[in-house]
């Protein structure tokens, strides 16, 4: 039974890391997510004032990469990526007990996998002056930095939302797919 559940989950984070992309911006490499074909959702962080952000794909190939804009609220950015496959994700929604694993890419570009429970979700939280994100989902899957802007799965293999490098009382902190989804539209609509 444990083997079985443990191949299933290991199926799991290989279907789904396709979808997840290192982000080479400011500083340390941070992860990403393909939205739709050439186009990639990370955090602001991840590409701090980065003029030419570069995007590795799973296979290893870097590419040249365009800032869309970012959402001051969820501090989401959105970086144009040609060449980029579309997204193998269906986004879901987490319930809490979920088991969730949250992927990310390492800074040698290896997929990297905890998992955990959905322990809370819940909102809204205050990102700045009058600005807040009206629902966040928090896992007790461990995350370091380098998660900023990587997927967290539900057991169906749906995306559940987009990592943050935040953590509220040992939790981390994720952006709902619904909420991250309806702020890359808005970037790639408005700038």
């Amino acid at each position: 039974m444990l083997t079985e559940l443990s191949n299933q989950l290991a199926d799991l984070v290989a279907q789904a890391a396709a979808s997840v992309v290192q982000v080479q911006g400011s500083g340390r490499p941070a992860s990403g997510l393909v939205y739709a074909a050439g186009v990639v959702v990370t955090t602001a962080r991840a590409i701090g004032r980065e003029d030419h952000p570069r995007v590795r794909r799973a296979d290893g190939e870097v590419l040249d990469a365009e800032a869309a804009g970012w959402d001051p609220t969820t501090r989401l950015a959105v970086l144009k990526v040609p060449g980029l496959d579309a997204a193998t994700f269906t986004p879901g929604s987490a319930r809490v007990g979920d088991v969730a694993i949250a992927l990310a890419r390492s800074w040698s570009n290896a997929i990297t996998a905890t998992a955990g429970l959905v322990s809370v979700i819940g909102g809204p939280l205050p990102t700045g002056r009058r600005r807040a994100i009206e629902q966040v989902i928090r896992t007790s899957a461990p995350m370091h930095d380098g998660f900023a802007g990587g997927a967290l799965v539900g057991a169906a293999g749906d995306l559940l939302g987009v990592t943050t490098a935040a953590s509220i009382r040992g939790l981390g902190v994720v952006i709902p797919t619904s909420i991250a989804w309806a702020a890359a539209a808005e970037i790639l609509e408005r700038g």
